[in-house]
């Protein structure tokens, strides 16, 4: 030991004397400590932190036993007796206990702590089958009912005892997923903070339940079956083919141009002619392309080029504003500019035609009023699972049920504190989450139509962006 106590001294640049070795063994067989690395570096850590990095000496030795080993067997020791303590009452404390059962005599139960008179009360009450001289043996002991039953076991509390009588969305779990409190209603719920519409329309609806509701059909717009993840698909999740997303970004641009002609020239676009973007030329000509920007920063008149649509040369040129009064453009933009080009490199710009504005839809025809609620997550507190935010909704649907009711995520987030500590929950994220739906269409009904829309941060759902449907 001696040897690799030197050994790691001399590692850390420290030269003791034979005097210290001696100490140095004497410590590490005390306090049993078998690595010389481990020792040497808590001397280290201490003459750094006590002694200004001071080299080690019997006296110092003795100063760092006292403060370091000794204070740590001391804590060790004291942790100890309280733990054996706490496990063998003290005798003082068991004579007192006996002095207290010796002073109850009345009451043989509690020694047990427990009060006989309750319990005999439980036993006396709803049996019924009795012979005529027990009754009276009974009736002639005063305080004492006239029929023995055997008292039911208690129900267990739930974990909440707030919400016992609500329907719990907290997820099933082997360990605890919250402190149970008391639920208190979040500041200012239930009030109005902000309208939006004709005031004479709001001040006059009426929030009420008639039955029965009109049915609500809901279209799917973007449909999206999964087939891409389908087992015969050469496919990879999350993996995009370049070309394949060039073809559509020159599409794009192809489609937006013809949109862009029609707007200009009208029916006869084909009697015009389109330049490349890099084209010379003295006389004004008008071309298509996508607005970019020629760094990495955001868009200004210095640093706007125009990329051609032609996919193969993929030509470009820069923007020169001068001559316009204002441009109101951004970077992916499909733009049709009119201008001239007299050395080939900057397009000098006199008119910059955007994309037509799209048709408004039709309004639809309503011929009964219609009432949404719209929520979004997270439904839950950030140190527990209970989902109390949740049931003061599903509440407040019971009194205002609406035709409509978005849901939106996150539910159960994957970042959660409660999920992020090793939580053991006994269901999956997909079966919790039906759970929670199913509980809340058994709260409110059937004649709700119910819309759900995942989020990135669920941890039932794909992490990523717009998230797929559940």
């Amino acid at each position: 030991m001696e040897s690799e106590l030197k050994q790691e001294f001399d590692n850390m640049g420290i030269e003791p004397s034979q005097e210290v070795l001696f100490r140095s063994v004497d410590l590490c067989s005390n306090y049993n400590i078998e690595d010389a690395a481990e020792f040497v570096e808590q001397w280290v850590a201490f003459s750094i932190s006590n002694l200004n990095g001071a080299e080690p000496s019997l006296e110092h030795l003795n100063e760092f036993e006292r403060k370091v080993f000794q204070a740590k067997r001391d804590k060790e020791l004291m942790a100890a007796s309280k733990k054996k303590a706490g496990k063998y009452p003290s005798a003082i404390s068991n004579l007192t206990h006996l002095n207290d059962i010796a002073s109850s005599s009345s009451n043989p139960l509690a020694m047990y702590g427990v009060d006989d008179s309750d319990v005999m009360d439980e036993y006396m009450q709803d049996s019924g089958m009795m012979s005529s001289m027990a009754a009276d043996d009974i009736d002639s002991v005063p305080g004492t009912p006239s029929i023995l039953h055997t008292p039911k076991a208690k129900s267990a509390l739930a974990r909440t005892p707030a919400r016992q009588n609500e329907t719990l969305f907290s997820p099933a779990s082997y360990s605890p997923i919250g402190t149970p409190r008391t639920h208190t209603a979040a500041p200012g719920s239930g009030k109005i903070v902000y309208t939006f519409g004709n005031p004479s329309l709001i001040t006059n609806a009426q929030w009420s339940f008639t039955t029965p509701q009109p049915r609500i059909s809901v279209k799917q717009l973007l449909q999206h079956e999964g087939n891409c993840l389908g087992p015969g698909t050469k496919a990879k999740y999350m993996f995009d083919n370049l070309y394949e997303k060039a073809e559509i970004a020159g599409d794009r641009v192809f489609e937006i141009g013809k949109a862009l002609c029609k707007k200009v020239f009208g029916e006869d676009t084909l009697d015009y002619e389109l330049g490349q973007v890099d084209m010379h030329s003295q006389d004004v000509i008008k071309t298509i392309g996508v607005v970019h920007s020629d760094y990495d920063g955001p868009l200004d008149p210095s640093s706007t080029i125009l990329v051609g649509s032609n996919e193969a040369s993929c030509h470009t040129v820069r923007l020169n504003f001068s001559k316009t009064k204002s441009v109101g453009i951004f970077p992916g933009q499909v733009i049709m500019v009119s201008g001239m080009n007299p050395k080939g490199d900057v397009l000098m710009v006199e008119e910059v035609i955007t994309e037509q504005n799209l048709q408004p839809p039709k309004p639809p025809q309503i011929a009964d009023r219609l009432s949404f609620v719209i929520a979004a997550g997270p439904y839950t507190n950030d140190d527990d699972l209970v989902y109390d935010p949740l049931q003061d909704l599903v509440m407040y649907l019971k009194e205002n049920r609406p035709n409509v009711l978005i849901l939106c995520g996150p539910f159960m987030e994957a970042d959660h504190k409660v999920i992020s500590d090793n939580v053991t929950l006994a269901e999956t994220f997909e079966a919790f989450f039906e759970k929670m739906i199913n509980g809340i269409v058994e709260a409110i009904g059937q004649e709700t139509t119910i819309l759900v829309v995942a989020s990135h941060r669920d941890a039932h759902a794909d992490c990523v962006y717009p998230t797929m449907a559940i």
